[in-house]
């Protein structure tokens, strides 16, 4: 719920700052602080933000509460970050309101779930999606609200409609379980607008979701999107399609190329496909030690099929490896 919306920063961009700050115009003060804080000097930007706002600038009230929250000027102080939001939210400005509806659901600040909502409904009626989405989940889960999914579905597909693919991604996750081929529109909508995670979800229901035709042309687009995007999973999916020559040009070599992406990635799918095609040689240069060291790295990615092949491959290894190689392997980080 708390990766609903990205940590709100000052959400307006530097023009030439003035030289020494006007103690008589809010928006004077405000570019200093603005070109201190663009520059990394935010001890420097904390007092001159402080003293834009208490003259009226919204902004800077927002660039004060966001130094105080993240200790950016070395202490953090959720109170007077409450204190400094709270004073661009009276004047209804949608980042303040944004970040205190975030510090209401993480408790911050003395400010509750309830706040939250408040703070969230805000922002929504003035068009953040982001607030959506985060509203959404409250409706859902009942914080700070009575629960309602009705209500959580209205905000989903009120930031879907405003082109927000997270939203769009999310309404497909709620019909993921009883809807999957309208849940699949979803993503395919979703993915079409840049949402990798929905790319990678269609790709695999058109190539394993019973409920949907399958479609191996379509599954490779989606996964290429994704793996294209840096996906860890994708790459290991994407890369077997290759392998296999399924919606995609067979080739050993861009397989084991993308095996290799997903593995140094982290995805143990993609760690024991690498290790695979290392100790057959296919695609790559043939390595044992190499392929020992990939299939120790991967861990069990709870596939029945996958898991054995992966202890299989283990026990051949050890068995046709030098002892010295496989401690090498076994030491490594």
């Amino acid at each position: 719920m708390l990766g609903a919306f990205a940590t709100t920063v000052p959400a307006i961009s530097a023009h030439a700052a003035p030289t020494l700050s006007n103690p008589a115009e809010p928006e004077a003060n405000f570019e200093v602080a603005l070109n201190a804080f663009n520059g990394g000097r935010f001890s420097e930007a904390l007092p001159l933000a402080e003293t834009a706002a208490n003259l009226g600038s919204t902004d800077a009230a927002v660039m004060a509460g966001y130094i105080w929250r993240y200790g950016k000027a070395g202490q953090t102080d959720m109170m007077a970050a409450r204190k400094w939001y709270t004073k661009a939210a009276n004047k209804g400005h949608p980042d303040a309101l944004v970040a205190l509806g975030e510090m209401g659901i993480r408790g911050q600040g003395g400010l509750s779930k309830a706040d939250a909502v408040s703070y969230l409904t805000r922002a929504s009626d003035a068009g953040r999606t982001d607030a959506m989405r985060a509203l959404s989940d409250l409706y859902r889960t009942g914080q700070g609200v009575n629960s309602s999914s009705d209500e959580s579905q209205r905000l989903l597909k009120q930031a879907s409609q405003s082109f927000d693919s997270d939203a769009t991604k999310r309404l497909g996750d709620s019909l993921f379980e009883s809807d999957p081929q309208a849940a699949l529109k979803h993503y395919e909508t979703a993915a079409q607008a840049g949402n990798i995670e929905a790319a990678y979800i269609a790709g695999v229901m058109y190539a394993e979701n019973f409920e949907i035709r399958p479609n191996n042309e379509r599954s490779a687009a989606f996964l290429r999107q994704a793996a294209q995007a840096s996906h860890p999973a994708a790459m290991a999916d994407y890369g077997l399609l290759v392998y296999q020559g399924y919606g995609a040009d067979k080739s050993d070599t861009e397989a084991a190329d993308w095996f290799r992406k997903s593995a140094k990635a982290g995805d143990a799918e993609g760690q024991f496909l690498y290790a695979f095609t290392l100790a057959k040689g296919e695609g790559v240069t043939r390595d044992l030690e190499e392929a020992y060291y990939w299939v120790l790295k991967s861990t069990e990615t709870g596939v029945d099929d996958y898991d054995q092949d992966k202890r299989t491959l283990r026990e051949r290894l050890e068995k046709n490896m030098e002892a010295g190689a496989l401690a090498r392997a076994r030491a490594r980080p």
